[in-house]
């Protein structure tokens, strides 16, 4: 029975890998500062207990761990030439969790955190985070190097970007991982694995029973089933009206209709089109460039307001002609085989349906950070949409968790 703990919990990426493996373990403790993120968590995990405030918190309290886990947020640290080791990570988070590490000694952690933690400060906040942790007597990618500290933990460290599209997912998500081990061993990181789906099949299919068609829509369907090959064997099963991506013809037997409060108003496209004007004629190459279904999902950003560098995803009309000007069709037709970009909080994809744009759902947002739709269901019981956006923006991906305790666990 592993024991965990995890600090900057989230919806609890972690605990659903371990579930996903089928590993035993026993949740120790959690903790978030915040408390919609809590009540999500709560809902899918049953932890000893669940904390508020990492930076209050009685370390000591905790049992010993056999894995740690924590997404601290980057933050600079104050450098001034010397190389203090901890003493030049206080008042940042980083120094908490080392602190953490440093007195409860767990057998294993992963920290995860964005690409971008290599390249702050010049490298500099990178260099100190992996002084702390393997000065000492431990050693970063299987290298044994010269201390610069004296106060390091000493584990065994090893480092990697790891993409969530490399792991099954179609979002282009890339993070820094770094995996420590009290104990020396060999560690290698998972391969990438061929991406199967698109993100046209993390698209909701399973709408409730309030988005059926309409009895009107049902008799134009019929009335012209023989030019669009519409069949209905089971009308009471007949869901309402938005097809999720152009290859999802009628003859599915099933439509999609997503809540108007997800479609982008004409106002906001035309301004978001301007926007994409105004950056192709200065040449900077930030515009507004809404992808199809088939592709890759951008990467979830946890900020609330969506804006036009944001993703958008386009499905298009239902008849397949559509997409080739050549056939009379509106020639927005792009590539089949792409990925989505990395999501954010705030759900800023959209996908357009006979001229409309719509935002993903938040079911649509936590199929692309890998949870279940029960894992959804359960937490949509408890929170808004609003922050059920912001939870799988700030999410680490299961299935790159699932990938990394596979290696650490059952390899």
């Amino acid at each position: 029975m592993i024991k965990v703990g995890t600090d900057f919990s989230g919806i609890g990426s972690p605990e659903a890998a371990l579930k996903r493996l089928k590993i035993p373990h026993h949740n120790i403790f959690a903790c978030d500062i915040d408390k919609y993120a809590e009540k999500s968590f709560l809902e899918l995990n049953n932890p000893d207990k669940f904390y508020r405030d990492i930076t209050t918190r009685d370390y000591k309290e905790v049992p010993k761990l056999d894995l740690y886990v924590a997404g601290f947020p980057c933050q600079s640290f104050s450098l001034a030439g010397k190389r203090k080791g901890f003493d030049e990570t206080r008042g940042t988070l980083f120094f908490n969790v080392a602190e953490f590490i440093k007195i409860n000694q767990p057998e294993c952690f992963i920290l995860e955190n964005v690409k971008g933690l290599l390249s702050h400060d010049s490298g500099k906040t990178f260099q100190t985070i992996t002084d702390v942790l393997t000065n000492g007597g431990g050693t970063l990618n299987g290298q044994m190097g010269m201390d610069s500290i004296e106060d390091g933990l000493g584990y065994h460290v090893y480092t990697k970007v790891l993409n969530t599209k490399d792991y099954g997912i179609p979002q282009n998500r890339e993070r820094i991982f770094i995996v420590g081990f009290k104990n020396w061993r060999e560690f290698r990181f998972p391969k990438e694995l061929p991406l199967e789906l698109k993100l046209k099949d993390i698209l909701q299919d399973n709408p409730d029973s309030k988005f059926y068609l309409s009895n009107k829509r049902i008799k134009t369907l019929e009335k012209n089933k023989r030019s669009i090959g519409f069949t209905d064997t089971n009308k009471k099963n007949v869901a309402n009206c938005l097809i999720a991506s152009y290859y999802k013809l009628p003859t599915d037997g099933e439509y999609i209709k997503v809540p108007e409060k997800y479609y982008l108003s004409q106002k906001m496209i035309d301004g978001f089109n301007r926007h994409k004007e105004r950056h192709e004629d200065k040449g900077t190459g930030f515009k507004w460039q809404p992808k199809s279904g088939d592709d890759i999902a951008n990467c979830l950003r946890a900020n609330a307001a969506l804006c036009p560098t944001d993703n958008t995803i386009i499905v298009h009309n239902l008849h397949p002609r559509c997409g080739d000007p050549k056939k009379g069709g509106t020639g927005h037709l792009s590539k089949t085989d792409g990925i989505a970009y990395c999501l954010d909080a705030a759900n800023s994809m959209a996908i357009e349906k006979q001229n409309k744009i719509r935002r993903l759902t938040p079911l649509e947002c936590w199929r692309l950070q890998g949870f279940t739709d029960e894992e959804f269901w359960k937490a949509q019981k408890v929170n808004s949409d609003t922050q059920l956006y912001k939870q799988a923006g700030n999410s680490i991906t299961v299935n790159v968790m699932v990938e990394i305790l596979r290696k650490i666990y059952l390899s």
